[in-house]
């Protein structure tokens, strides 16, 4: 039978009013959050883009780029197309800035 901490009488921190609260505020002061990188380029996408070309904008390999999709909860596989919105979100971890419009011709 686990034995009980005497230091600890049960008592919510000050300004909580239940455990969910304290729980909300413990993890509210975890890790401050990653800084956005500086935003270094500009391209313009249509509404589907192929995983393929935003890595090869990137240089990521498949594998950072499979798990970079899963972090972001990205659906999809890397050869695959996918919506602009997410593939936005992508380039915007490498500081590239996306826009809608026509993308060019290499």
């Amino acid at each position: 039978m686990p034995t009980l901490d005497e230091n600890r009488d049960g008592s919510l921190p000050e300004g909580c009013r239940d455990l969910s609260d304290a729980l909300k505020r413990k993890s509210a002061s975890g890790a401050p959050p990653i800084p956005e990188p500086k935003l270094t380029g500009l391209v313009l996408l249509p509404e589907k883009v192929s995983v393929r070309y935003l890595m090869e904008k990137t240089g990521a390999s498949d594998i950072t780029m499979t798990i970079l999709m899963q972090e972001l909860s990205i659906g999809g596989e890397i050869s695959r197309s996918i919506d602009f919105d997410d593939a936005a979100k992508i380039l915007k971890t490498y500081g590239i800035l996306a826009k809608r419009g026509r993308a060019s011709a290499p």
